[in-house]
């Protein structure tokens, strides 16, 4: 009795997942253009999706925020507004996992690249929207990022060289 119970609740959660993902429907561009301009939007457009599908819609509608040409602090402001409404429609338990998926996408964005200082507006908005979490998730975005960016061995050089080095000795001639 126990093994077919067991079964059962397998399937209905299987059911229930796979119901779930099959209900994510990509946005069209007129839904992300209208994210973009108001992230209150974004919550709709996220719904039964993945993570992974989460990152993707997210970083194209940060994509076509930055294209609006925004001041700097109305920059910082839209992140913030964008990345609140993300998290907010996604389970609180999968945060920092798509923290790091984000950060993956956001390293492959030609937009992000000529607007170098929404990186820190993304990152610090991940960080105080995400409670006791937070940074957590503006590191996993971190490092996401920098590894999806080509950044990682310029780190990983940064740090090899920060170590300190034995003195090394030099031979002078008629040494041995």
């Amino acid at each position: 009795m126990n093994m077919r119970n067991l079964l059962m609740s397998t399937l209905v959660c299987l059911t229930t997942t796979l119901t779930t993902l099959a209900e994510f429907a990509p946005p069209t561009e007129a839904q992300i253009q209208a994210a973009a301009g108001n992230p209150g939007q974004l919550a709709a457009l996220l719904s039964g999706a993945s993570l992974e599908q989460a990152a993707d819609v997210v970083k194209t509608v940060i994509d076509r925020a930055l294209a609006l040409g925004l001041p700097s602090s109305g920059l910082d402001a839209r992140m913030a507004q964008i990345i609140g409404a993300a998290l907010g429609a996604l389970p609180a338990g999968g945060h920092v996992t798509f923290a790091g998926l984000l950060g993956s996408a956001m390293g492959s964005s030609l937009a992000l690249q000529q607007q170098p200082g929404a990186v820190s507006a993304i990152q610090g908005a991940l960080v105080a929207g995400g409670g006791s979490s937070g940074a957590a998730m503006g590191l996993a975005f971190g490092k996401s990022f920098d590894v999806a960016s080509g950044g990682s061995d310029n780190a990983q050089n940064t740090k090899d060289s920060n170590k300190i080095q034995p003195p090394s000795a030099t031979l002078y001639p008629g040494q041995n």
